[in-house]
């Protein structure tokens, strides 16, 4: 394996020069959302050892669901709704499967940035550490945090909207009353 260059871009993926990244002392480390989002992928990835194809296919599908697991995994909504989130929350509201898929993707632009990513996954990496998400698929959803068009992500979003328009129940079985 050839050696990084302090002036290359970090492998760990953050889009930085390695000598502010990686490579740096811990006082002179650069700690952006983006540089720890993919050194929390990287910390990962021993969990996915020896997985097959297959497997992590399967692994893949849980992390859909796990927004149902814990309120920590909802995405936070902005306290002052746009158009597309109030016409988000109608469509769930009505039962409109389709439009709401519609609406989904209107809302996600304004609630997809690196701090939110890295407060998911911050959030599946705490519930791994307290056995309540198997490692395998807390990896595969720090993973997924990391690809432009993250599943995890748009299910977390989805759980959030479907649980403030009164659509469905918290984790713990709350009902919260629609606005």
């Amino acid at each position: 394996m050839a050696k990084v260059g302090r002036n290359e871009l970090c492998p760990c993926g953050s889009n930085l020069k390695a000598k502010r990244c990686c490579l740096a002392t811990p006082e002179r480390r650069t700690t952006t959302p983006r540089a720890s989002l993919a050194r929390l992928a990287s910390a990962v990835l021993p969990a996915l050892a020896g997985i097959g194809r297959e497997r992590f296919g399967e692994i893949y599908d849980e992390v859909i669901y796990l927004p149902e697991l814990d309120i920590s995994l909802h995405l936070r909504l902005p306290g002052v709704f746009t158009p597309e989130i109030e016409d988000a929350l109608y469509r769930c509201s009505v039962n409109d499967e389709e439009g709401f898929d519609k609406a989904l993707l209107a809302v996600l632009p304004a609630v997809d940035t690196v701090e939110n990513r890295l407060l998911l996954a911050e959030a599946v990496l705490a519930l791994r550490d307290n056995g309540r998400v198997p490692p395998a698929v807390a990896a595969v959803a720090v993973i997924d945090l990391n690809q432009t068009d993250s599943a995890f992500l748009l299910s977390s979003l989805a759980q959030s909207l479907a649980i403030r328009s009164g659509d469905e129940r918290t984790p713990s079985g709350l009902l919260i009353a629609a606005p």
